[in-house]
């Protein structure tokens, strides 16, 4: 019996494996052609949207059903196709990918997968029509009194010259998503988001991409995010967004 048990484990175990790779073999294929219908500047749009559609839907798919995908490094499919963030706990992920139906403005879909009480779920980020989104490069969280949300590095390309980046709270429980979950207090009001636009000429000397302009101090529950003067170039001074125990408060001590 003992024997018969290891044997069926061993089948199981290569059974998961050879799932995860044949889930990153099909993405893979998915991306390939989605980057062979982008010629030189130019795309032919119904064919991008086919496997944009496609590659949603399978990675919708296979993210609410396969645990090694919450996981997964995918090897094969390298940054040049998609970005993936993972929380540090490993609950929540986020998929990011260029549609390459655009210019100088990128445009991108976003996949959310996460885990509660062991049950995965995923969902799609709607984006408004016309609107170009964005990638996550980064998942910061943070464990208060009630529960641990999540504070996602969000990055915008909207011109040659001109970008954008954030950071957006996020939380779920169960299979509510909220993608706006209001943590952070500014003039205008409560918000999800903390933001800033940039001209990237200012920090291109940077070796790191994408550019890691925010941080996000653990120890102390602050959001360091950089000034940028009326020419849109980055300096070297910042601004601290402290956790007060209910929202992100902009400090008023000089650091």
């Amino acid at each position: 019996m003992k024997k018969n048990t290891l044997i069926l484990l061993l089948a199981y175990n290569i059974a998961s494996a050879q799932s995860i790779v044949e889930i990153e073999k099909e993405l893979l294929y998915n991306f390939t052609q989605l980057n062979r219908f982008t010629i030189e500047g130019e795309n032919i749009s119904d064919s991008l949207a086919f496997y944009n559609k496609q590659l949603s839907e399978k990675i919708l798919k296979y993210a609410s059903s396969s645990k090694e995908m919450l996981n997964y490094t995918f090897p094969n499919i390298g940054a040049q196709y998609w970005t993936i963030a993972t929380s540090p706990d490993s609950k929540f992920r986020i998929y990011s990918w260029d549609t390459q139906a655009s210019g100088s403005m990128r445009f991108y879909n976003n996949i959310f997968q996460w885990k509660d009480y062991d049950t995965l779920y995923a969902k799609k980020n709607e984006i408004e029509e016309g609107m170009p989104g964005g990638f996550y490069s980064q998942i910061f969280q943070l464990t208060d009194e009630l529960n641990t949300f999540y504070m996602c590095y969000f990055n915008s390309v909207l011109s040659n010259r001109d970008c954008y980046q954030a950071i957006h709270c996020m939380d779920f429980e169960r299979k509510v998503f909220n993608k706006e979950f209001k943590k952070i207090k500014t003039k205008s009001g409560t918000n999800f988001k903390l933001g800033f636009s940039f001209d990237w000429n200012s920090v291109k000397y940077l070796k790191e991409y994408p550019y890691k302009l925010i941080k996000f101090n653990s120890t102390t529950n602050t959001i360091v995010i950089p000034v940028v003067n009326t020419e849109g170039k980055v300096s070297s001074k910042s601004i601290f967004y402290k956790y007060d125990g209910d929202y992100f408060v902009k400090e008023t001590v000089k650091k």
